[in-house]
């Protein structure tokens, strides 16, 4: 909020900056010239200030949604096109699983394994959706600059955490020289 006042008084000083040049000089229009372009390096310090303390908000880890999963796979899925013998084919990796909904019947879905990380445990499988967060203290400091904070946070995206049995990823090495 702070940014956008500064902002809002440097354009209405820079106005009456340009009209004072413009006119016949005297004692009080260089007063009032010199005082403008005085505001207008602090506000444009303020603004400096504020994004470099915004880009410095740490931003963490926060539980969005979690869900209990049923079961867990793995795949490839291929995408792509050809025309007249040119073109291309991509593959992405994806999970797969179906998870419990809230009426108590199952629900496939899939998740890109590139925003995954999977974990072992001992409790119920399941999968939580993270999401960053920035600190609150931090946000309500007068220099922060919401846009820009919100630009960074919706920048990260989803990730995933999945938890899953103990021993459910085979590993599996071959060599073959022929």
């Amino acid at each position: 909020m702070l940014v956008i006042i500064n902002c809002i008084l440097a354009l209405i000083f820079f106005f009456v900056f340009f009209i004072m040049l413009h006119s016949e000089p005297s004692f009080i229009k260089l007063a009032i010239v010199l005082t403008t372009l005085l505001i207008n390096i602090v506000c444009v310090v303020t603004i400096i200030s504020s994004f470099k303390y915004t880009i410095d908000i740490k931003l963490s880890d926060e539980v969005k949604s979690s869900q209990s999963i049923v079961n867990f796979k793995d795949n490839r899925d291929l995408q792509g096109g050809f025309f007249i013998g040119c073109g291309e084919v991509n593959t992405e990796q994806y999970y797969y699983y179906y998870y419990k909904t809230d009426k108590g019947s199952y629900k496939a879905s899939k998740i890109k394994a590139d925003d995954c990380e999977i974990i072992y445990t001992k409790d119920t499988p399941h999968i939580d959706t993270i999401v960053k967060s920035a600190d609150e203290k931090a946000t309500e400091n007068p220099l922060t600059f919401e846009p820009l904070l919100s630009l960074r946070i919706s920048g990260t995206g989803e990730k995933y955490k999945i938890y899953i049995p103990e021993g459910s990823i085979t590993t599996d090495f071959q060599v073959d020289m022929e």
